[in-house]
């Protein structure tokens, strides 16, 4: 369900937060659904079980998701609509390290903008058929 890779530099707590905001945003975690608890998702990601705990806190403040004692965490049913920087600031991990790697490679920068946009425009035209 999650990917966490724990040599891109950016904290584990960090990666599995924003794959949970973006799923909740572009739906794939409907409002009201249940996430898996904090020992099975642990379990399953093999971190610390207060690595999640950590990131159910930070999106329940955020008002992505909410807890509800002794029955679980679920996805709330009024999402936030997250602003230009929000989303900036969500974004700027993947492309410090998009931009890290091409440097490392010696891709230059308008090579990285027309494979971009051949991503962009791929994954467009693949949301849109769905």
């Amino acid at each position: 369900m999650f990917f966490l890779d724990a040599n891109s530099g950016v904290p584990l707590y960090v990666q599995l937060q924003q794959q949970l905001r973006q799923r909740i945003l572009s739906g794939q975690l409907r409002h009201g659904s249940q996430l898996p608890s904090v020992r099975d998702l642990s379990s399953e990601l093999h971190v610390n079980p207060l690595t999640v705990t950590k990131v159910y806190q930070i999106l329940e403040r955020e008002g992505f998701i909410e807890t509800r004692r002794g029955i679980g965490t679920y996805v709330s049913p009024q999402t936030p609509v997250l602003k230009m920087d929000a989303r900036r600031q969500q974004l700027a991990p993947s492309v410090d390290q998009l931009v890290a790697e091409a440097v490392h490679l010696g891709v230059c920068e308008d090579e990285i903008h027309a494979l971009l946009s051949e991503k962009f425009r791929k994954l467009s035209r693949k949301a849109q058929t769905l």
